[in-house]
């Protein structure tokens, strides 16, 4: 029995002497815990920076990404204005369907007038003018008379005997062109006692026939203005 207890007292000294190295290396001192608290923080710091940095890049690609969208829409929009500008001042060929309205001069004086020395009626300036308007009344979009594209300031005017459109002459027959609805068109010159029915009375020859399919050219260039101006606000 005492030989038993020499032996268990041996063992159990020994092993609390071979615990005590290890105690020793795993005890770490006070001023290295200091030192890894104090990386502990400014690696949270530093964790805190990058993840506010990451937050205000993605703002920004946001903001980039609504601008640039927003940009895309208004050059969209403005594209859409510029080709609708262009349609109206003429800048641009144009098709659709209509009606084509041929106005010539006579070939007889009117009824009733043959015996006393009346020549067969010429076709006036004034007559093309009023066709014009008859037919921008009736609801025409865009109109040519012998090719030469017709906006609301093109001037028909009598230069010599010859009618001057665009500051170009133009011979007879007048081919008039006008897209729009060709049964509006056609409805517009057909009233009875209206204009179409005036001309035809003096004796001027007048034919209008409906087209599936006009192509009207545009004008080379717009006319500036030398004296209107844009409207300030007061």
């Amino acid at each position: 029995m005492a030989l038993f207890l020499a032996v268990v007292g041996f063992l159990v000294v020994t092993q609390l002497r071979s615990r005590q190295p290890l105690r020793q290396a795993t005890d770490l001192p006070t001023w290295r815990l200091q030192e890894l608290a104090q990386l502990v923080r400014q690696q949270e710091a530093a964790r805190e920076r990058l993840e506010a940095e990451v937050a205000a890049l993605r703002r920004q690609a946001a903001d980039y990404e609504t601008a640039l969208t927003a940009g895309r829409g208004l050059s969209q929009e403005m594209a859409r204005d510029l080709e609708q500008l262009r349609l109206v001042l003429g800048l641009t060929p144009v098709e659709g369907p209509g009606v084509r309205v041929v106005l010539a001069p006579g070939l007889e004086p009117p009824p009733g007038l043959q015996a006393v020395g009346i020549l067969p009626p010429e076709v006036q300036a004034q007559d093309l003018a009023g066709l014009v308007n008859e037919l921008w009344s009736a609801g025409a979009e865009a109109m040519a008379i012998n090719d030469v594209r017709m906006l609301a300031t093109t001037g028909i005017r009598e230069v010599g005997g010859d009618i001057v459109i665009a500051g170009a002459v133009v011979p007879p027959p007048y081919r008039v062109e006008a897209i729009g609805n060709p049964a509006a068109l056609q409805a517009g010159l057909a009233i009875r006692g209206g204009f179409v029915e005036g001309l035809r009375s003096v004796g001027l020859e007048v034919e209008v026939e409906p087209q599936p399919r006009l192509r009207l050219p545009a004008r080379p260039t717009a006319d500036a203005f030398r004296y209107a101006r844009p409207r300030t606000a007061q």
